[in-house]
């Protein structure tokens, strides 16, 4: 006996040629299995987020920060 699970697709409106249904699963599934998964666990990169920029200058006066 093999059991039946449920249709991945269903059309509510409308007759789509079963090329179009084709394309539809494709993307669909595509789309699933490209970033539906968990986030990475790791460190967090904070690199070049906006917040660096309303930092204010740090160093001695004769760092390379205050030279112009």
């Amino acid at each position: 006996m093999t059991e039946q699970s449920a249709p991945f697709l269903t059309v509510v409106k409308g007759s789509p040629s079963d090329e179009e249904i084709a394309a539809l699963t494709i993307v669909l599934t595509a789309a699933a299995s490209a970033g539906g998964g968990a986030p990475e666990s790791g460190p967090t990169d904070l690199w070049g987020t906006a917040t660096d920029m309303h930092r204010t200058d740090w160093g001695m006066p004769t760092s390379y920060v205050h030279r112009g």
